[in-house]
């Protein structure tokens, strides 16, 4: 049985809440502080990998994991990541801007 760690409230939120919808996932594995990272980018039933740059790995160190989420009112893109940091695992989540989208999907705002 699972057990509630914390409850997030939304009120400290910096961006609109409307309807979402996930659209990827993203997993970004890299070993302590090497150059590159693999990423791994699950979307529209296929699984698509390649090596490139740790810019838009939330962890700057280590790997990460991310959802990410297109909001429908306004057609921003968020991305809710799971980073591993000292033992503890953080839930973080990050605007994504038209640079990210086009780098890991071809695709912007």
């Amino acid at each position: 049985m699972s057990t509630l760690l914390k409850e997030i409230s939304t009120d400290n939120l910096t961006f609109d809440i409307n309807s979402s919808q996930q659209f990827a996932t993203v997993m970004f594995t890299r070993d302590e502080d090497k150059q590159v990272v693999l990423i791994t980018i699950f979307k529209d039933g296929k699984i698509n990998q390649l090596e490139g740059n740790n810019k838009y790995n939330p962890s700057k160190r280590r790997s990460s994991s991310c959802v990410y989420v297109r909001e429908e009112n306004d057609n921003a893109v968020i991305k809710i990541c799971t980073i591993q940091h000292k033992g503890t695992t953080l839930l973080e989540i990050h605007k994504v801007t038209s640079d990210e989208l086009n780098y890991l999907f071809g695709e912007t705002l």
